[in-house]
C-alpha cells in the first residue's frame, strides 16, 4: 500500500479521536457539474506544473497528498482556506473567485476520491483476515517492531485494551489523533535567519505551523530560502509506511489482536 494513500487514512480517521466510526469516514459528496468546471480552471491554470492527474511533477508538489487539499476536503470548505494559498503562496498568484474556488475545491476532492480503493465504508472490514503467525514473525523480523516494543511489557494485552479499527492506526499512525504525548518537534529557519521552534501543528507543502514553548501559535509560508527541521519520536513507524504491504498490515492487526 502507497504511503500517500494510507497517510491520508491516517488522517481521516484519527484526528476525529473517539467519534463514531460514521464519522472517521465521513463522506465528500462530489457535485459533477462543479467538478467539471474545476476540472477546466484546473487545467488552464494548475496543471503546466502540478501535472494532469494533480500527482504533481518535478516542478510541483502532489496536491493529492497535500494537507492543505486533504482538509479542504474533509472539512467541506470549498476550497475557503485554498484561496489565500493561491493568492499568494510561493509562485503563486491567482485571484479566484469563491465560485471558482468551490469549483476548484469539487474538482480536487472528486480526483482524491478517484484514487481510494474501494471508495469510503461506514465501517472498517476484513481487519482481522491476516494470519497471527506471519504478523508475529513480521513482529519479530522484517518489521524490526521487538526492537522497541515488547508483547510482555507495553504491548501485553494490548488486543484487549483497543479495538482492530484502533490498533490498527495505532502502529500505523501513532503521531496522529488526541492525547499524544510525544509530538512531532520542528525548527523552522527564515531567511532572515530567525529561528522558531516547538510542536509541529501542521505541514503542507505551502505552509508550516508550530506551537512554541510559550504557547504562542506561529504559522510561516515556506518560502525560497526557509529551512524546516522535524524531529518525529515515530520515524520507524513512518519508515515502514514505505514497506508495508497489505499482507504485512493485516497479519499485524490479526496478531496485535491476539494480545489478551
Amino acid at each position: 500500500m502507497k504511503k500517500r494513500l494510507l497517510k491520508f487514512w491516517g488522517i481521516s480517521l484519527l484526528c476525529v479521536g473517539a467519534s463514531s466510526l460514521q464519522a472517521q469516514f465521513p463522506r465528500s459528496p462530489v457535485n459533477p457539474d462543479s467538478a467539471g468546471r474545476g476540472s477546466k480552471i484546473y487545467a488552464s491554470n494548475c496543471a503546466r506544473c502540478h501535472g494532469d492527474d494533480a500527482r504533481g511533477t518535478a516542478s510541483a508538489p502532489d496536491l493529492l497528498r497535500s494537507l492543505a487539499v486533504l482538509h479542504d476536503r474533509r472539512e467541506m470548505l470549498y476550497g475557503k482556506e485554498l484561496g489565500p494559498l493561491l493568492a499568494s503562496g510561493p509562485n503563486h498568484n491567482f485571484k479566484f473567485d469563491e465560485k471558482q474556488l468551490a469549483d476548484l475545491s469539487q474538482f480536487l476532492t472528486a480526483s482524491i476520491n478517484g484514487i481510494l480503493r474501494s471508495g469510503y465504508n461506514a465501517q472498517p472490514t476484513n481487519l482481522l483476515s491476516g494470519d497471527a503467525k506471519a504478523g508475529e514473525a513480521y513482529f519479530n523480523g522484517a518489521g524490526g517492531c521487538n526492537h522497541c516494543h515488547s508483547t510482555t511489557g507495553d504491548l501485553a494485552h494490548v488486543g484487549k485494551k483497543y479495538a482492530p479499527a484502533a490498533l490498527q492506526q495505532k502502529f500505523l499512525f501513532p503521531n496522529y489523533g488526541l492525547f499524544i504525548k510525544h509530538k512531532v518537534q520542528v525548527t523552522v529557519k527564515l531567511p532572515s535567519g530567525k529561528v522558531y521552534k516547538g510542536d509541529l501543528v501542521r505541514m503542507d507543502d505551502f505552509t508550516v505551523a508550530l506551537q512554541d514553548e510559550s504557547g504562542q501559535y506561529r504559522s510561516f509560508n515556506r518560502i525560497p530560502g526557509t529551512t524546516v527541521t522535524t524531529t518525529d519520536p515515530f520515524a520507524a513507524h513512518s519508515e515502514l509506511l514505505d514497506h508495508y504491504t497489505d499482507d504485512d498490515i493485516h497479519n499485524l492487526t490479526t496478531y496485535l489482536e491476539t494480545l489478551k
